[in-house]
C-alpha cells in the first residue's frame, strides 16, 4: 500500500511538473504573440505615417502646379484686359481731345 501511495505522489508530482511546463509554455507564447503583435502595429503605423507623408507631399504638388496653372490663365486674361482698356483710353482720349478742340473752336 506504501507503494501504491508513493506511485500516486510520483504521478501528482509528475502532473504538477507537466503543468507547470504548460503553464510557462502558455505564458512564453503569449509574451511572444503580443511582442509579434506589437511589431505588426508598429510596422502597420510606421508604413501608414510613410504613405500618408507621400501622400501629402502628392497633394501639395499638385496644388502648386494647378496654382501655376491658374495664375499663368490670370495673367494671360489680365493682360488681355489690359490691352483692351488701353485701346479704350486711347480711343476715347482721341474722342475727347475732338470735343474738346470742336468746343473750343465752335
Amino acid at each position: 500500500m506504501l507503494e501504491s501511495y508513493k506511485t500516486v505522489l510520483d504521478k501528482e508530482m509528475e502532473a504538477q511538473k507537466i503543468l507547470q511546463e504548460a503553464k510557462e509554455q502558455s505564458e512564453k507564447l503569449k509574451k511572444e504573440a503580443k511582442e509579434k503583435a506589437e511589431e505588426v502595429y508598429r510596422k502597420t503605423y510606421q508604413e501608414a505615417i510613410t504613405q500618408a507623408k507621400r501622400k501629402s507631399i502628392e497633394i501639395k504638388e499638385k496644388a502648386r502646379m494647378d496654382a501655376e496653372r491658374d495664375e499663368q490663365i490670370f495673367l494671360k486674361r489680365a493682360e488681355k484686359q489690359k490691352k483692351k482698356i488701353l485701346k479704350d483710353i486711347e480711343e476715347n482720349l482721341s474722342e475727347a481731345v475732338n470735343a474738346v478742340l470742336h468746343e473750343i473752336l465752335t
